[in-house]
């Protein structure tokens, strides 16, 4: 199971929305934070402020403001800074595509090394759905994004099966099953590999 600090969460989606500008408009695709936290990305603040909002009943008052403030600086940043925020988002679901991919290659070429990755990479492909729900509701994801995104989950499924949930389980409420199917499997012991 993958560890979850909730505080530090919060402290990372807080400093990530306070930094989105400039970074909106800057070319780099991993934007620089403070030291052990996450690189600054439109996805990793998707996927936090989702997150925070579905568990915000174990956040105390404190972190409920942080989490409601970065909120608030995500929602301007996106609003001032349409055109840029759209090719960041565009930018960073190729790369999270493309990084899937990788996982997808490691699964095939060692069932071993990907039972030890899966657990810590699979939040790429918690990543991309972020990204490409906010896509879709912009009307901005392409045929190919979708494929790729299509393409890994049919092909890694050959590699993996049902298994228990993979982080903490206070996140679960945020993940259900039905539409983050891949936190809960597990990867197959090398004879059991369908395919």
């Amino acid at each position: 199971m993958i560890q979850y600090n909730l505080d530090g969460d919060v402290r990372a989606l807080a400093d990530m929305a306070a930094g989105l500008i400039p970074y909106l408009y800057e070319n780099e695709l991993y934007g620089a934070m403070p030291v052990n936290l996450p690189r600054l990305t439109v996805g990793g603040v998707l996927m936090r402020l989702y997150r925070l909002v579905a568990i915000r009943n174990l956040l105390n008052p404190d972190q409920s403001r942080r989490l409601d403030d970065a909120r608030a600086a995500f929602d301007k940043a996106r609003a001032e800074w349409p055109v840029a925020y759209e090719g960041k988002l565009d930018r960073e679901l190729t790369a999270r595509t493309q990084a899937l991919g990788n996982i997808f290659n490691d699964c095939k070429d060692d069932l071993r090394r990907c039972a030890d990755i899966y657990p810590s990479e699979i939040e790429k492909r918690v990543i991309a759905e972020h990204l490409a729900s906010e896509e879709r509701e912009r009307h901005t994801l392409t045929p190919v994004q979708d494929a790729a995104l299509r393409g890994f989950d049919a092909g890694i499924k050959q590699f993996i099966e049902p298994g228990e949930f993979l982080w903490d389980p206070r996140l679960k409420a945020a993940y259900p099953e039905d539409a983050y199917w891949y936190l809960y499997r597990r990867v197959l012991r090398p004879q059991n590999r369908r395919g």
